[in-house]
């Protein structure tokens, strides 16, 4: 054949093809291409699909059909109307098979979409569809029209750019801005697809690459194979498996891997934050299998660590049999921690200065029941063991019990400190306005949060300096009132025994507190704690106090009741004590006792202190007492809990046949002023005769006055000063015939 003749015939089918071309782009029906998406896109999603535009095919080398103003209904009750918005897009075609009336796109571009993602007030979603033929109000399909040959549609690759996606979920709003999206086939238009994504959320890019099962997979019935990997801020995520039925999102069988420095960065896309910050979480990994074999989404073999050891470090192995109910769990966890002062950061509190701290457990069940089993845990000093339960199905409630070989109150008190920084001891913690008593507001609406039902045992209970052993209490706390019944311990011997309710359901809060304690040993408590002042003297103790108030300050300040403390017969010993020294009641121990440098010990036959409490003011009318086999000493006065105020007077007397010379510092009367924060200690011999006028004001004085009874004991002679403090006043002696009134006053 010729060259020429070659060309002529090339010719004439390039005219022939043009022809035909043209003649089967004119047979499409374009409104009736805009009904069929929409019919197909109603049949599917069961949602309304709109082109507000023209759908415009563009003749070339490349034809191209073009849409605009593209929407797609929102579910009902949704923000707004349309769910997805699109500005433009654009689809190029394959020449050839529009001959078959077959629409291949090899390529749609999809400009400036605008996607809301939002759940309603009971958690449905707006991308969960439902296919009109399941629907109450499907639209009957358009009849086929006789003659008309079907119109086939072929999509190859998929490009989005500058779109948005907004995530509303109740007040959790976040934009995410798509820079990029490419989904395409990876060799041929049925084989596996390969997706590129990128953009930025609050600032902060994020990339996603992997393949994906194509569209021939999908009703093949062979599982779909799925890789993914993507990246955020620091953090690594992948994806790799299969699904074995991706339309019906059923079949999961995917290997799941993560890690990053801060989980807080992802948490914070979850509306986790502190003042708009993200929470200072830690690094984390997690590794987990992602399966519905039961017919339920669930992790299997998961892994997880979350934290660091200088804050706290929480780490979890097990299964959740439910994951979109959060229920079905099975996990051991493990939290640990250095040091709880690490922890302040993360709770914007000061964290007691303690550790190590180490919790272990099985966590079952999930939704609203979680329990924690098989628990064993250790704080400093501290340990415990037992179960507890949490049921979130109506207000919270805690439940459960715990025992301890030892529980060390006192590590709870240490303040937090900073790295580096040493902590200073301290007697008394004084607040900055100088009281010991503090005015801080107590976390009283904590007690609304949730009720409880514990029961505590401890073996060794270290609280105050003291070591109570088989440390029994009860602890309930319902709709902000919070009892502790019964509280029960041993205590050097002796039987400790209390009750208390701390009621939060109104303000000011009320507080009562019932205490009492039988025979305890105050020589063994003094030896326990390295000292050997006192040998014997057992001891009894009663406490009954009410008040009200938001601070420790405001209840002292209400406080009404009465506080009593008696001690038997023990022995102290006058070289142990330092009579100089910084202890307040050793101070007035050597001022009353001026044999004590002559002595090594002074006989203790009893000693009580009795206060009356009425509107937060402590009050002793003769109710401080101590009798030894030399001495007898008589006190009263008042202690202020509203200032802090202190002004006690305590005074002497010689007991029969041992004189004592006014010229001895003990002729007077040792008042103890100042506040519980700064006591002074003097002797004041001319305060003692003026109050000795002032007898008769006693009651009003508030007991004070009746220091001036002590300078003339030897008119009213009291025979047994510690049953008097106790209320239980005995018979007075009748003064000798011929005896002056001050015989014995001057040593005769």
């Amino acid at each position: 054949m010729r060259l020429s003749l070659a060309l002529k015939l090339a010719a004439v089918a390039a005219v022939a093809l043009t022809i035909a071309l043209v003649a089967a782009v004119k047979s499409f029906d374009m409104k009736r291409i805009k009904g069929l998406l929409a019919d197909e896109t109603r049949a599917a999603t069961g949602r309304e699909l709109v082109i507000a535009g023209p759908l415009e095919l563009r003749l070339g080398f490349i034809p191209k059909i073009i849409a605009t103003g593209i929407t797609l209904s929102n579910a009902p009750g949704g923000t707004r109307p349309e769910m997805i918005k699109i500005e433009r897009a654009e689809a190029e075609l394959s020449l050839l098979p529009l001959l078959k009336r077959e629409v291949r796109i090899n390529r749609l571009v999809v400009s400036t979409p605008d996607i809301l993602l939002e759940t309603d007030g009971k958690g449905h979603a707006n991308w969960s569809f439902t296919p009109a033929a399941q629907t109450n109000t499907s639209t009957p399909a358009e009849p086929k029209v006789k003659g008309v040959p079907a119109t086939r549609f072929t999509l190859r690759e998929v490009r989005v750019k500058n779109g948005r996606i907004v995530w509303q979920d109740g007040t959790v709003r976040r934009v995410i801005n798509l820079h990029r999206l490419s989904v395409r086939p990876e060799q041929n238009p049925n084989g596996p697809l390969s997706a590129q994504l990128s953009g930025d959320v609050d600032a902060k890019t994020f990339e996603l690459t992997g393949r994906f099962g194509g569209m021939a997979a999908m009703g093949s019935g062979k599982p779909w194979p799925l890789q993914l990997k993507g990246g955020f801020d620091g953090m690594v995520m992948m994806a790799e498996g299969s699904l074995a039925d991706p339309m019906a999102r059923k079949g999961f069988d995917i290997k799941l891997t993560a890690q990053g420095e801060e989980l807080g960065n992802l948490a914070k896309l979850a509306g986790w934050t502190r003042a708009g910050a993200p929470l200072p979480l830690g690094p984390f990994k997690l590794a987990a299998n992602l399966s519905d074999a039961s017919g339920k989404l669930a992790l299997n073999d998961l892994d997880m660590a979350l934290g660091k050891r200088d804050a706290l470090v929480i780490s979890a192995r097990g299964t959740i049999k439910d994951v979109a109910a959060l229920a079905g769990a099975e996990l051991a966890v493990l939290i640990e921690s250095d040091n709880l002062a690490g922890l302040s950061r993360l709770t914007a509190t000061d964290m007691p200065s303690m550790g190590p701290m180490r919790v272990a457990g099985l966590l079952t069940g999930g939704g609203t029941h979680w329990k924690l089993a098989e628990l064993k845990a250790s704080l400093a000093g501290s340990d415990a063991a037992g179960e507890l339960a949490l049921d979130v199905s109506g207000r919270p409630r805690l439940t459960g019990k715990l025992a301890a070989n030892t529980l060390s109150l006192v590590d709870f008190a240490t303040p937090a400190t900073k790295p580096g920084e040493k902590l200073e001891p301290k007697h008394i913690k004084v607040d900055s306005d100088g009281r010991v008593l503090s005015g801080a507001a107590l976390p009283l609406d904590g007690l609304q949060i949730a009720d409880a039902d514990l029961n505590i045992h401890a073996g060794k209970l270290l609280a105050g300096g003291l070591t109570f052993t088989d440390a029994r209490a009860g602890i309930a706390l319902s709709k902000g009132r919070l009892t502790l019944k019964p509280v029960q311990a041993v205590l050097a011997g002796g039987v400790v025994e209390g009750d208390g309710v701390l009621d939060a359901t109104a303000k000011p809060a009320s507080l009562a507190l019932r205490l009492t304690a039988r025979q305890v040993d105050l020589g063994r408590i003094a030896r326990e704690a390295g000292s050997s002042f006192i040998t014997g003297g057992r001891t009894d103790l009663r406490i009954d106090l009410r008040g009200t108030g938001q601070s420790v300050r405001a209840l002292a300040a209400s406080a009404s009741g009465e506080a009593v403390v008696s001690v038997d017969e023990g022995r102290l010993q006058n070289n142990a004590m330092d009579w100089a020294g910084g202890d307040a009641l050793f101070q007035v121990l050597g001022a009353l006792n001026p044999l004590a440098k002559q002595e090594d010990t002074t006989q203790l036959q009893c000693a009580v202190a009795r206060f009356t409490v009425k509107d937060g003011i402590a009050t002793a009318a003769r109710g401080i007492a101590v009798e030894t086999a030399k001495v007898q000493v008589v006190g009263a006065g008042t202690v202020d809990l509203r200032s802090e105020a202190l002004d006690l007077g305590i005074s002497p007397r010689a007991r029969d046949g041992i004189g004592v010379s006014l010229s001895t510092p003990v002729a007077g009367m040792t008042r103890l002023r100042g506040t519980l924060a700064h006591p002074t200690i003097g002797i004041d011999e001319m305060g003692t005769v003026r109050t000795a006028a002032s007898v008769g004001a006693a009651m009003a004085t508030g007991g004070l006055s009746l220091l001036g009874e002590l300078v003339i004991d030897k008119f009213t002679a009291d025979s047994a000063p510690c049953q008097t403090a106790l209320g239980r006043p005995p018979a007075k002696k009748a003064p000798k015939k011929g005896i002056g009134a001050f015989e014995g006053l001057f040593g005769r």
